[in-house]
Order: C-alpha cells, then structure tokens, then sequence
C-alpha cells in the first residue's frame, strides 16, 4: 500500500500532501526471469539523513486483496519507444511487494524489446528521495531512478506545456546492466535552455546481485548521492527548484542485447520521498517578507524583469514565484523596508534568485539596524535558490530601518534580487553575546559555519561550550544548532537543551547547517540554554558555532479558513507568444498563517509557500480552460480547504511567430541539411520547412522548444535531386498554429559518403553505449571510457580520387581532449588530435586526401588523451572535383 504519513513539525513542503484513492489496474504482465525465484527483500534499517521525515511512498504493496495492482492514482505508466525498446503499461505489475518492470525480447511493436517505467503523478520540491530495487545485469539494459517534469515521453499524462513543467532533472542513479556495479550521478535543468550539470560515475556494489538502497538529497546549492547508507557523491549546483515527477525506469538501451535470460525483470521495492522536519524560514508567524514589486521595495538605477533576458523563458525562481529582478547598471541598487509591528530580534535571510554560474561573486547587503549598519557579501553564484542568511539583529519599527544591495565592485557577474524576510528569531554566535565555553577551545577559519563564519573545536571531554539566548517574552521556541562537519569529529554531536521541563540530550550528525535539536519551553530572560560536550573517551572532536531559537505558536488541529474572491487576468506579451496568469485572493485571517499554496487543475506549481496575496504563472497555453484554486497553510501544517474554483478561459492567439533567423543550407548526397537559429516564443511548437513550394513535413512541425540545439545540430531534406538547386523556406509556428514569415536558401546537392553510428560502414570496437550528447541531425551519439575500444568509418566509394574527410565532433565537458582522428588513404595515414570538450558540435575538416574505389580507406577514432570519455557521430567524404 501507499502511505502518506500525517506530518506534525514546520515543514513546508510537506503541508498539501493529501490522500490519493487507490485504483486497481486489471491488465499488466509479470515477467518470468532468472531472478523470479528470489525470495522477497528483507528491508535494511532506515537510511535516512537527519532532519527529514516521510511525507509521501509508495510500497508497492498492491490495489488489490491480494496485493497486485499498480496503483493508477499515483503513477502514469511510461510510454513509447525510447533507445532500443517499446516502454509498454503491460510490462509494469505490483505483486509480492514489489513493482515489477518485465524485460522481454518482443518486436512487435517496433523494436526489438519491450520494458517499462513509472513517473509519479505527484510533484515534489528539496527533500530526501530513496528507492530499493534489483537491477539486471545482463548487457543491454539501463535503469534510472531520476526526476523530470511531465513530457513527451508520456503520452498518456495530459497534454500540458506550463509552468513549472519540465524544469530540472536529478539522476539518482543510472545504471547500465553490462557495468552493474557503475553508478552515474548527474543533473540537468532545463530552464533558460538545456544545462548539463556533469556529476560522475561511482563504483559501488553489484546492483543485481540483491537489492540496494539508493537516494539523493536535494538541496538548495547541491545534491549528495546515497548508496546503500553511503555517500557515494556531493554535486554542487541543483538547479532550479522547480517541483518535479519521479520516474523509476528500464529501458533497453545497449545494443548488443545478451538475451540469454529473457524474458527478465527489474523488481523496486518502494520509493519514499522525506521532506524536511523543519523550515523555520518559511514558517515563522510574524515573519515579514518584501518581495520584490511589493510596498517597501524600491530601486535605484536600471533594473529590468529576469525573465526578459531570454524573451520570456525565465532563467531565475524566487522564493514565490518566477518574477526577479536584475540591474543592468553597475551603480543599481535595490531597498528592502519592513513594516515590522514588534521591536526585537530578527533574523534578516536574502532569496537568492539565481541558480545559475552568471549571477555576481559579490553581491553587497548592507542591513540597517538598531546597532547601526553591518555588511554582508553572498557569492550569488554558488549560494543556489535558498534563503541566505544576513545575520541576527535588532529593530525597532517605524524608523525605515532595512536592506539595501549592491554590486561590488571586487566581485563580477549579474546582481539579480528577489525578497527578503526578516523572521523573528534569536541567534547566539560563538564568541557572540550569550557563548561561553570551559576548557580547552580552538578556533577554525577553515570549518566554517553560520554566515561563513569561523567555528570552534575541542577534543576533551572536559571542554564544554554554552549557548544562552536573551529571550523578550517566555513561550515555546523551537531550536537549531548550526553543525559543522568535519572528518575528524566524533561521530555525533551531543548537545543539552535545558528548558522550564530540565535537561533533555540530543545527539546530532553534523551536516554544515542548521540541525533540529526539538521544540522547548523557555521562561523569558536567560534561565534558559544549549550545551554541546564530548563523552569521556570517544574520539574525534566536537565542533560548535551559533544556536538559533525560533518562537512558534502551539500546534493545534483546525485548519485555517479556504480563501476567498479569487479574481484575475490574462496579459499577453506580443513581443515572445507569453500568456501570463494573475490572480488574487482575499488575504486569510489567521494569526499563525505562513502563506497560500496555488493549485492548477488540481497540481500545486509554488515550491515555497506564497507570502502574498497574487500569484502569476507564465507560459499559459492560449484557447485552453483552467481550474485555479488556493488554500492557505498554518505554522502547524495545517492546511485549509481549496477555494470555491475558478474556470479561466485563457483568449486564442493569433499573432505569428518571427520568421526564423540564420538560415543556412548544406549539400549531401541526394539531400539537404538545413541549420538556423532556434526562436524565442515561449509558445513556439516548431517549424514548417517547404521545398520548391511544397510542405516537407505534412505530419505536423518539426523541432520542438525543450530542445533548442535542433536547428544547430542540422535537420535533413531527404530525396532531393542532385546537382538541382532547389528553393527552401522554413517558417516558424506556435502552439495555436500560427505561421511566420519565411526564411529562405537554396541548396544544390552533391554526390558524397556520409556514415554515421546506424550505417553499415561504421563498426566499434570494445565497449560502447548510446549517449544522450546528441550528435550530427540530433542523433544520438556513441561513447565509450574503456581506453582500448575504438570506431572505424569506411566508405565505399566508387571513384578512385581526393576527398575532403569531415566528422562531426560532438561535444561535452566529460569528454576527452584528445580525440585521436587517424585517416587511413591510398598511400599512408594520418593522425589528427581534436579536443571535445569545445569548440565541437559541428563538422570538422581532418584534411584532403588520396583514395581507391572501394573500402581500402578508413578513419578510425581512438582516445589519444586516455582519459574521459570519447564520442563519435558521423564522418562524411566529399570528392573534390
């Protein structure tokens, strides 16, 4: 079955899951395999990282009595063909406590096999993902458990291109059966355009020799990878953090295929998403958020909408919606004044919007207090989509006391702005007012902690460090301690916490963050502390830096009231196809409200609760009808009933696209390869190409938006006339069916030999797999790091004479530098090194050359760097005249 646990801390991304109904599927095959007498898994201890508790899973313990059934409600089944298989609903089953994906040898449907995946109907944000399964280990085969949003690999999920749809994808693992023990861990995002964000591959055990625990944390600034409890990799830069689908896939995808054990199966144990147990950010009542575009944000100097830097695709989130803000002039600067109702101790945290590498080194935060002025500097680049901390002070209302930012000028980049919360908080530092310490105490500007600040160690058990916050009023404070890992410290940090109750211990593993150490009770004043020490005789040391106490209000039971007068419009932008949705509510009256949650035919889109009372997504689909409804959310978890519905009509469009731009044509033999520009619509569906006046692609346009190196990476016109110049037209075209104007060229095809991975004349040697790094025509590649395996192309020509040899280099940052080209011709060879890391995704001339008729000549590929991975696409052999 599918549990959902009831969550009682401050999470917020845990607060809208809501009880799913369980359907019974009557139609899905179990595969018979060489594994299918194994015994059912016996579940390890929990592998979980501190700090997160179970908000959703799946069992798969079955619909039905007797415990078959995918559950339908939860998951649509992956279809369509996809490398060398058919993905098929039939060939995915629940039974025994497993999900079962079948691996059978069967083309009748295509391909030489079928196989199977699940992708969740559920979406979800930061959190704690863990999967167990059995894998195959025959060659052919490759497994993933990863996060994507809905696309069109699902048929069979609604036809919906909106907000927050295909946002980021984190590869929890991918695993092919002839290395089962080879591990990859990588990332992508595919907003403002595609983002390869390269991790690396992990030799841990044999995934189908048992069943193996693997899950991935997904932070704000990075992704740590688990394996069987073990921390196999930590990969800097998430992404965006976008609410995404989980999918659990086989697909078979290396050829040859080893069908000695077909039909097979891959069989999944459960998958479990933990969502954190508190968020004390985005939780607080009486936290005070000014976002940008709300009263009490100003700015000085040019400033210009994030998302109008690419035309409408937004390149940066904010902590509740998609609208941020980026200077355009090096003086610019933005203000942020609170309308705070209590004086007292505030905790100030920035959103930093940008998960990109090009937002600035130095972005300058200067917060005006009761104290004066402090100063902070937050590396936008690296900091990920999160609340950054300023530090911990005084205001008083009423005397615009705030936040001003600037670009510094020692830094370099793009000053991008969001919000900024001030949450009322205590925050006692190491060497701050409040920390003492007895015995012997060190400290370490390399361990850094809270603010990035240095951090204090000791190693005997004598050397106590303390913690006394100055609470104003007495009442219930949950409480943090920042903890900073290191390899050398003990394997847990002991702290104390003494409230009005007594002394409570509370051992915590140190994770370079804030740490829950529990909810307390504390009388107004100083009574009240936090101790961390070390046990007599446990080795390693114990690291401090800064405790945290956050008030919050006594849980209760009763929800807040549903939203009311939800209203809105539609805004279109003529300028990029974008179709922007706002809508506004009335503002609940809740007194430990933390914000709304908005809901799009019944699918939450904000990852962070909305603060405000509007909420506007962009990229709506023109001529279709939505349902929006919104509920609102306590610190409690509580979360209300939705909104009476809204139906909203979004109008039609009738404005075309712009004609495509940089056109340009090549000749092959008997056809036409065309490159050019990839439009800006945000609306863009694709292109229609004519030849001589008549449509090329009478099955609808071709390209599509999500994959903007189409254009750049050729697209062919097969079955021209050679030595014929023949006229091209390509015109752009949106999703309401919209033409362009059309950009033109002619094209004369010549005769030539072009091979590519899927022709007769190109062989390998060693080991090879498909590669997603899409090649010449956006085919796949081919790619291999066994340091011996090569790729030969051999042509047959039938005319003895020069040619131009070519090949179409592929290009990624995992690729080797030192690809070895060696041209084999009548007469002797030659050896051309090219490097594909850069510079590649294109043809490249190795040189002019002598050749018989026939298949004397070769151009056998290599690694000459012996190092990462090398990559082949097609060559081509053009005859001089």
């Amino acid at each position: 079955m599918r549990v959902r646990p009831v969550l009682t801390s401050t999470t917020t991304l845990a607060l809208v899951l809501a009880m799913l109904t369980l359907t019974p599927v009557t139609d899905v095959a179990t595969a018979v395999g060489r594994d299918d007498a194994d015994p059912p898994p016996v579940e390890p201890a929990p592998q979980v990282p501190p700090g997160y508790a179970l908000a959703w899973a799946d069992e798969f313990d079955g619909t039905q009595a007797d415990g078959t059934g995918l559950d339908t409600s939860a998951w649509y089944y992956r279809e369509g063909e996809k490398a060398e298989c058919m993905n098929r609903p039939e060939n995915v089953s629940v039974a025994d406590g497993l999900m079962h994906i079948a691996l059978v040898a069967d083309d009748s449907f295509g391909p030489d096999y079928t196989c199977g995946g699940v992708i969740s109907q559920e979406w979800f944000g930061y959190g704690y993902y863990e999967t167990r399964a059995q894998l195959w280990g025959d060659q052919g085969f490759h497994s993933a458990f990863w996060t994507t949003g809905l696309s069109d690999a699902m048929p069979d999920t609604p036809d919906y291109r909106g907000p927050n749809n295909r946002i980021n994808e984190i590869d929890g693992f991918e695993i092919d059966s002839h290395a089962p023990e080879v591990i990859a861990h990588h990332s992508h995002w595919f907003v403002p355009h595609h983002v390869g964000n390269q991790g690396g591959l992990y030799t841990g055990p044999d995934s189908s020799d048992g069943y193996h625990t693997y899950g991935f944390e997904w932070l704000p600034d990075q992704i740590r990878y688990f394996v069987d409890g073990e921390l196999a990799r930590v990969q800097p830069f998430s992404g965006p953090h976008g609410l995404q689908s989980v999918w659990l896939t086989t697909l078979g995808y290396t050829a040859p295929v080893d069908e000695t054990n077909l039909p097979g199966e891959t069989t999944w144990d459960y998958f479990r998403y933990y969502a954190p147990t508190a968020d004390p950010n985005g939780a607080t009542p009486g936290s005070v958020v000014v976002d940008n575009g709300d009263p009490g944000y100003s700015e000085q100097g040019d400033w210009e909408d994030s998302d109008t830097v690419t035309r409408g695709n937004q390149e940066a989130f904010g902590f509740q919606d998609r609208e941020t803000r980026r200077a355009l002039s090096a003086d610019a600067s933005a203000t942020w004044v609170p309308d705070l109702t209590e004086a007292g101790s505030h905790e100030v945290l920035a959103w930093n919007p940008s998960f990109l590498s090009t937002g600035t080194t130095a972005a300058h935060f200067s917060v005006t207090h009761d104290g004066g002025t402090s100063d902070v500097v937050i590396d936008q680049s690296t900091a990920g989509q999160q609340w950054v901390s300023l530090g911990s002070y005084t205001f008083t209302p009423g005397t615009g006391q705030g936040v001003q930012v600037v670009a510094d000028a020692e830094g370099a980049g793009t000053l991008r702005t969001d919000a900024v919360m001030f949450t009322p908080a205590v925050v006692v530092d190491d060497g701050g007012p409040g920390y003492t310490e007895t015995g012997n105490w060190a400290s370490s500007a390399a361990v850094t902690g809270w603010l990035d600040s240095a951090t204090r160690f000791a190693s005997d058990s004598a050397s106590t460090a303390r913690w006394t916050p100055t609470l104003t009023d007495g009442g219930t404070y949950a409480v943090y301690a920042w903890t900073p890992s290191h390899e050398l410290n003990t394997a847990v940090a002991p702290y104390t916490v003494t409230d009005t109750t007594g002394a409570t211990e509370v051992e915590v593993t140190s994770v370079d963050r804030w740490a829950p150490l529990g909810t307390y009770t504390f009388d107004a004043g100083t009574s009240g502390f936090v101790e961390l020490s070390k046990s007599y005789g446990t080795p390693g040391y114990v690291r401090g830096d800064a405790v945290r106490f956050v008030p919050v209000p006594t849980p209760d039971t009763t929800a807040p009231s549903a939203p009311l007068r939800l209203d809105g419009e539609i805004e279109a932008d003529p300028g990029n196809g974008d179709l922007a949705l706002t809508w506004q509510w009335q503002a609940s009256t809740a007194a430990d409200l933390v914000g709304y949650h908005v809901y799009l035919d019944g699918q939450r889109v904000n990852g962070n609760p909305v603060h405000r009372t509007s909420f506007t997504m962009n990229e709506m689909r023109a001529g279709t009808t939505v349902m929006l409804t919104v509920t609102a959310v306590d610190a409690t978890g509580n979360e209300s009933a939705p909104s009476r519905p809204a139906r909203v009509r979004i109008p039609s469009d009738s404005l075309a696209p712009a004609a495509p731009a940089d056109l340009v044509g090549e000749a092959a033999n008997e056809r036409g390869i065309l490159y050019w520009s990839q439009n800006h619509e945000v609306d863009l569906l694709g292109y229609n190409v004519y030849v001589d006046g008549a449509l090329a692609n009478p099955d609808g346009p071709v390209g599509h938006p999500a994959n903007p190196d189409f254009p750049r990476l050729g697209y062919s016109l097969d079955g021209l006339s050679n030595n014929v110049e023949h006229a091209i037209e390509v015109r752009a075209v949106d999703l309401s069916g919209n033409e362009s104007a059309a950009a033109t060229v002619s094209i004369t095809p010549l005769a030539m030999t072009i091979i590519t991975p899927s022709d007769p004349g190109y062989s390998e040697q060693g080991t090879w797999t498909p590669s997603s790094v899409p090649g010449w025509l956006s085919a796949r590649t081919r790619t291999t790091n066994v340091t011996s395996a090569t790729a030969t192309w051999t042509p047959d020509l039938t005319v003895a004479g020069e040619y131009d040899v070519w090949v179409w280099v592929p290009n990624h940052a995992n690729s080797t530098v030192g690809a070895r080209y060696t041209v084999s011709f009548s007469g002797g060879t030659d050896v051309v090194d090219i490097d594909q890391t850069t510079g590649g995704s294109r043809w490249i001339l190795l040189g002019r050359y002598p050749f018989e008729a026939g298949t004397d000549g070769t151009v056998v590929v290599s690694n000459g760097a012996v190092a990462n991975y090398l990559r082949t696409s097609a060559a081509k052999f053009i005859p001089v005249e």
